[in-house]
């Protein structure tokens, strides 16, 4: 058995798949493929001209039209793809089910199959009369903290603030959870954020993100049992490839994504100014601007402008000169 593999986060599904054919007798080769079209088809030709028996193949970045044609080509062959769509799809269901209506998604490289497989099954439940009124940011990054974080900044100094967040996987909304608590947002009370992968990680930060926890070791353990299946000519399934337990992506709900379904017209709290909104309104009340806000409080520009949009919205007012003004009419600043 080789297995074409692009991504290091595979690693449960790799280990799973070897260790089902070495406890069967079978030798193993684990051939990386990169994350590109061109280096997954390059290893698949080394593949399908070797001797092995039998091939487990994993693919990001290749159509399935084009996976089914190299499949055509060798004999004794499976994938051993997670089910992206309903991956995408529990996430979306997630968010609206708690009550989110101001939501964003943030993916990867658009030009990986897989992630857009994860977009389209997001895409079912906004565009579903689940969906009605959801308003909905999309954002493409680096599938890192690094790339987490800089959504995260694009999107608190957009023009509409989402309230919740799915990111393609745990590292990215950690990278966005850093960018909220260095700037005092809250999650999830002002932010809700979910990732994906369930990492280790994402179970010991504060809070606890939510997240997607994928089936990556039954789905080797599964891929392992059918390409042996192929090579000995047997026609069966694995016994418990059936259960949804073990076999699908299943939401992980910890302490990120809060439940807005008990609030009415805008989100609960959202009519209480916190403090950060109302110390920036001071500082709005006496001409500064959001940069000078923000070197005076020590945060960036986009915090200070997520701050202020979301006075303006909890005033119910035009802009930020109106907001300034009914928060002086109610007394929650003061010159």
């Amino acid at each position: 058995m080789a297995e074409l593999t692009g991504t290091s986060s595979l690693a449960p599904l790799i280990d799973a798949a070897v260790d089902h054919l070495e406890a069967n007798g079978f030798e193993t080769v684990v051939v990386s493929a990169g994350r590109s079209m061109r280096a997954e088809k390059t290893a698949w030709h080394i593949l399908s001209r070797s001797a092995c028996d039998g091939i487990i193949l994993h693919s990001d970045c290749l159509s399935n039209d084009q996976l089914a044609r190299l499949i055509s080509t060798r004999k004794n062959v499976v994938l051993a793809n997670v089910h992206n769509t309903l991956t995408g799809k529990l996430a979306a269901a997630h968010l609206i089910r708690n009550g989110h209506r101001r939501i964003a998604l943030v993916s990867g490289p658009l030009y990986r199959f897989s992630i857009q497989h994860v977009v389209e099954g997001f895409m079912q439940p906004i565009n579903s009369p689940q969906g009605r009124g959801v308003e909905l940011q999309t954002l493409e990054s680096s599938m890192d903290e690094e790339g987490g974080a800089n959504a995260m900044n694009i999107l608190l100094a957009s023009k509409v603030t989402p309230t919740a967040i799915f990111l393609l996987n745990d590292r990215m909304a950690i990278g966005a959870l850093r960018v909220c608590q260095e700037n005092g947002i809250r999650v999830p009370d002002d932010i809700s954020l979910i990732g994906c992968g369930d990492h280790y990680e994402a179970a010991h930060t504060r809070p606890a993100l939510s997240t997607l926890r994928l089936p990556l070791t039954q789905v080797g353990k599964d891929a392992a049992q059918r390409v042996m299946n192929l090579i000995n000519n047997v026609n069966s399934r694995p016994s418990d490839a059936a259960d949804p337990s073990t076999s699908q992506p299943r939401v992980i709900s910890r302490y990120s994504v809060r439940d807005r379904n008990d609030e009415t017209g805008n989100a609960a709290g959202d009519s209480h100014i916190s403090a950060r909104e109302r110390e920036c309104l001071n500082w709005a009340a006496k001409g500064k601007t959001s940069w000078e806000i923000s070197q005076i409080l020590g945060v960036t520009e986009s915090t200070i402008i997520y701050h202020l949009r979301n006075a303006t919205r909890k005033l119910n007012a035009a802009n930020r000169l109106h907001a300034v003004a009914k928060a002086l009419q109610a007394s929650i600043i003061d010159f």
